[in-house]
């Protein structure tokens, strides 16, 4: 039996070894200190020795570092560590952020209440250089809304807004989840997972301060350069993604109303038919902007699509919205 609560598991690959550590050093000053820490790394031509970087920094702290022989992403590397817990509860962990003294503390307070399977937090947002660049993400992500309880699935099944390395899994709900999917980051499945199964529940303030830069993985309208990429992307993946949600948790019956409106929005786009156009206007109560974007999207000029799309990417907080 493992005498730790909680296990903190880090994917690794080829990180600023200076954010590192000020993210190491911030999870040895944890005011919970009854957990342990397993990192993967994911750079199989990576010659660093990481084991004197994390012995300095978390002193006392049990830890584990494994290496792969291939590179596999973020999703296979975190559902690799999942697999490997054996602690009651599992938090999940970037290579560069920097933890908040109290957020192991606070977050395990809120997964003692009953049915609540993931608890999650705002983050302050920082740059490269850890100065802060606001107190909330919801300041620079400005159509992000954090929600919780009952009512969080639905606005899940549009978008996520559960930030991998802000949360806190019950381990049983997590290891069930396995295997990640390949289409989404890991962390909005297993949101999503955990909403069907119980509760999640937010923090009742920031508890780690999450930087941002040009190297994040994510990114506003990444890899879009034209009408039939955006379509691509987000259109016909979010159609498998969310036949996915259903099959993988038996015929889940809130995904019903986002599958027809999936299937609508892929009709629409191959033919712009009054019917078709109706039957997209039917489902705006899910996600109102997305619908009127979507039906205009069309009759915007192919050339004035790609400038937009443009500029966007290139604008100095691109990087920062997801």
């Amino acid at each position: 039996m493992c005498k730790e609560k909680v296990t903190i598991v880090i994917a690794l690959y080829r990180p600023n070894l200076i954010w590192l550590e000020e993210e190491l050093c911030s999870i040895q000053k944890q005011t919970y200190q009854d957990f342990k820490v397993i990192a993967w790394n994911d750079d199989p031509d990576d010659k660093i020795d990481y084991i004197p970087l994390f012995e300095k920094c978390l002193k006392e702290i049990p830890f584990q570092i494994f290496q792969g022989d291939t590179n596999l992403g973020s999703n296979k590397v975190f559902e690799i560590l999942t697999r490997k817990v054996d602690t009651p509860y599992i938090a999940y962990c970037d290579q560069d952020d920097i933890w908040l003294p109290d957020k192991l503390e606070i977050l395990l307070a809120l997964l003692n209440n009953k049915n609540v399977s993931l608890a999650f937090s705002d983050m302050i947002v920082i740059d490269e250089n850890s100065q802060v660049i606001a107190d909330s993400i919801t300041k620079i992500r400005t159509r992000q809304i954090l929600h919780c309880g009952s009512e969080a699935i639905f606005h899940l099944l549009v978008k996520n807004f559960v930030t991998g390395c802000t949360m806190i899994l019950r381990s049983d709900v997590a290891k069930k989840a396995i295997p990640f999917p390949e289409l989404f980051f890991h962390d909005w499945w297993l949101a999503i997972y955990a909403a069907i199964n119980g509760d999640i529940v937010l923090a009742p303030k920031p508890l780690m301060k999450y930087r941002v830069y040009g190297g994040n993985q994510s990114g506003i309208l990444k890899g879009i350069s034209d009408k039939e990429s955006y379509f691509k992307k987000y259109i016909v993946k979010y159609d498998k993604f969310i036949t996915m949600v259903s099959n993988r948790c038996n015929g889940f019956n809130l995904s019903v109303p986002y599958q027809s409106w999936s299937k609508a929005r892929i009709a629409y786009f191959h033919k712009q038919s009054l019917s078709n156009a109706i039957r997209l206007l039917k489902m705006k109560k899910l996600v109102p902007t997305i619908v009127y974007f979507e039906l205009l999207l069309p009759f915007i000029p192919e050339y004035f699509f790609k400038m937009l799309i443009k500029k966007i990417q290139n604008d100095k907080v691109s990087d920062r919205i997801e």
